[in-house]
């Protein structure tokens, strides 16, 4: 079986870092595409990695955000790394997928065994093709919209509220097949 450790392409990475960066600055769509002088369209498709941007725009779009162009290519290491604490407003996204499937990690740190997020799926969006599997354990809650969660053999159509638990060795994987999107409090437990 596959596993998880794909490389994604840098305008997945680039996009999901502006748009965390934007929110996080509570800076609208509408308001940065006017400062840069582009679309909506267009800011909107570099955000969900559809589109790259010039050299030019990613420093036009830094320099609006209040950032270096850095830190729109690298994952900054944030100065609280160690607070077993994570504020909204520290929030982070990991682009899961070329899709627009995005992980919001919920983890203060990256120490210990435990990770929480909160996997964003768009309509249509999933974990791939091909089921995975990789060492640990997972569990969820659906907050919003649904998924299809295929564990082994057999398939389970999720809505809001529903829970699951299995191994992760356990060949998995999962898709929104509905035109809204969904949200999963998604927990691993790492071996």
């Amino acid at each position: 079986m596959p596993t998880m450790s794909e490389t994604l392409p840098i305008e997945i990475a680039l996009g999901a870092r502006m748009r965390a960066l934007r929110q996080s600055r509570s800076v609208s769509l509408a308001a940065l595409a006017k400062a840069c002088g582009k679309s909506v369209g267009y800011v909107s498709q570099v955000e969900r990695g559809l589109s790259s941007p010039t050299l030019k725009e990613v420093a036009l779009f830094a320099e609006i955000l209040g950032t270096d162009m850095l830190s729109l290519f690298v994952d900054q290491p944030s100065e609280k790394a160690k607070s077993p604490v994570r504020l909204n407003k520290e929030r982070s996204f990991i682009p899961f997928r070329g899709d627009g499937t995005l992980k919001r990690v919920l983890t203060p740190n990256n120490e210990g065994a435990l990770r929480m997020y909160v996997m964003h799926v768009g309509p249509h969006g999933s974990s791939g093709d091909a089921l995975y599997t990789h060492d640990g354990e997972e569990a969820g809650f659906v907050l919003k919209g649904g998924i299809l969660l295929t564990v082994g053999d057999t398939e389970y159509q999720l809505g809001v509220g529903d829970s699951f638990r299995f191994s992760s060795q356990i060949p998995h994987a999962f898709r929104n097949d509905g035109d809204a999107p969904a949200e999963i409090v998604w927990v691993n437990l790492v071996q």
